[in-house]
């Protein structure tokens, strides 16, 4: 399944004409949080394919100017907390799971200690447990705004550290894939695709096309 992921920064590229030449065959958008509500939109307007998304730390209620309140991009479907099944043109089945935010560090929205993300993982865990029981199959890729515990993080910054519950759960139930957001190039940190067990890891910054399944 060819998958569009976003984050971060909006792509020029895509926020124009050639959109639709440049993502040909893209089936489905997976947005990793921090984009403007209204590129998301667009995204999904242009393209004609599903959004599934989290939040970032920066992300929050946008107020339209027909008065509308909006809490996510309309048109998407936000992932998280929560496990999805998503069926590519061939039949395959992919397995999608979600986690917004970011480590806390000023008390605003979408911030979270490390308890605070175990027990949300937990959760997601007691689903994924529930799908192999139904033989379903297991977890195929994992969105997150935030980065696993070790990789692509900067440790002594409270808000760009990663989530060892992230680790965990990669750990325990294997996704081939775990994408996020959050940390830039010009942060210093190798953002190269990371290895952790079965699992790679794939930093994205403005949008990268890549199969999923």
């Amino acid at each position: 399944m060819k998958a569009l992921v976003v984050s971060d920064a909006v792509s020029e590229s895509l926020y124009s004409t050639g959109i639709r030449a440049a993502c040909a065959g893209v089936e489905v958008i997976l947005s990793c949080g921090d984009l403007p509500y209204e590129y998301l939109e667009y995204l999904v307007t242009q393209l004609d394919a599903p959004l599934l998304y989290v939040l970032g730390n920066h992300d929050g209620r946008l107020h339209r100017a027909d008065g509308r309140v909006s809490e996510g991009p309309e048109g998407g479907r936000s992932i998280d907390g929560r496990v999805e099944r998503l069926r590519g043109a061939g039949g395959k089945s992919v397995w999608v799971a979600g986690f917004g935010g970011s480590a806390a560090y000023c008390g605003g929205e979408n911030q979270f200690d490390e308890r605070e993300m175990r027990c949300r993982v937990r959760k997601t865990g007691v689903r994924l447990r529930w799908n192999a029981l139904a033989g379903h199959g297991g977890l195929d890729v994992v969105v997150s705004h935030a980065t696993p515990r070790g990789v692509h993080d900067l440790p002594l910054d409270p808000c760009h550290r990663g989530f060892a519950a992230f680790v965990s759960l990669m750990t325990a139930h294997r996704p081939r894939l775990w994408l996020h957001g959050h940390v830039h190039p010009s942060y210093g940190v190798d953002l190269r695709p990371a290895q952790l067990g079965s699992t790679e890891v794939r930093a994205v910054y403005g949008h990268e096309i890549l199969e999923i399944g």
